[in-house]
């Protein structure tokens, strides 16, 4: 005995899917009605399309886009070209799941800084992706932190010196680049430059040109004097302790990029941002 076709209804109860999305496949051509009244355009569907329907279902619940399901099933696709799609549709997911666990993360550290401070913490960290750069820049180890101030000044006096000297264009905000020492502070005043070409074959002693790799880094802003080194000490140590939280490795040089110096001493307008690399 031959079944009568559903109407849209009954087969929106039978399948669980909304009318209006069954209507929606219709229209795009995903999954078409088996009969459609030409005058009130009454939409019924038969029970040989359940299969076709299942199958539509199975891929949207792998999170295939529509576009991509109707070529899925309407189109011949070898197993190669499936295998594919689901190895894409599988590091995206993983892609999405990471970034989710990266902000449940997140979440419990800010929750537990709430409950031991009794106040929302100050010091945002966020993550981001920096290209590599050229710089021309002035290195040497300091002794002593009471010397930075006037070390860092001279290093950066010799920088400029091996610029402007060179003829090499600035692009970019000045650097303090520190990397890791036991000896003492291993700082370097760098600018980045547009390219080397300029340079002479023997390079300065005082000064050199190299490359700054691409990084991810972990990203804190600080607006106030560069002179304040107890403030922005504290951000270094906020960064840290955000990063150990996470059990992030820490790469090298840790960057200080000066996006708007302070136009004196006492001026309290400068912006920083400081950088610590990700492996």
């Amino acid at each position: 005995m031959q079944v009568a076709p559903f109407k849209i209804g009954e087969f929106s109860r039978l399948t669980q899917l909304p009318v209006k999305t069954l209507r929606y496949y219709d229209e795009i051509g995903l999954f078409e009605a088996a009969e459609a009244d030409a005058r009130t355009r009454y939409r019924h569907y038969t029970a040989e399309q359940l299969p076709r329907l299942n199958r539509i279902l199975a891929l949207r619940d792998l999170g295939f886009t529509l576009a991509e399901i109707r070529s899925l099933v309407t189109e011949t696709i070898t197993a190669d070209q499936l295998r594919g799609m689901l190895l894409l549709r599988r590091a995206e997911l993983q892609l999405t799941h990471d970034e989710t666990a990266s902000r449940l993360t997140n979440v419990g550290i800010r929750l537990n800084q709430i409950e031991q401070e009794s106040t929302m913490p100050d010091i945002h960290v966020l993550t981001k992706d920096v290209p590599a750069q050229t710089v021309v820049g002035a290195r040497e180890i300091v002794e002593s932190p009471d010397l930075m101030r006037a070390r860092c000044m001279a290093l950066n006096d010799q920088a400029c010196a091996v610029i402007g000297s060179s003829e090499l264009q600035v692009v970019g905000p000045s650097l303090a680049l520190y990397y890791p020492s036991e000896t003492g502070i291993d700082v370097e005043m760098a600018y980045p430059v547009k390219d080397g070409r300029h340079l002479p074959a023997q390079q300065p002693a005082d000064a050199a040109i190299h490359i700054l790799p691409a990084a991810s880094v972990a990203v804190v802003v600080y607006g106030g004097s560069y002179d304040d080194f107890g403030a922005v000490g504290s951000l270094h140590v906020a960064v840290r302790d955000w990063l150990e939280a996470r059990g992030a490795m820490v790469g090298a040089p840790v960057r200080e990029r000066y996006l708007q110096p302070p136009t004196s001493p006492d001026d309290r307008t400068g912006v920083m941002e400081i950088q610590y690399p990700l492996t």
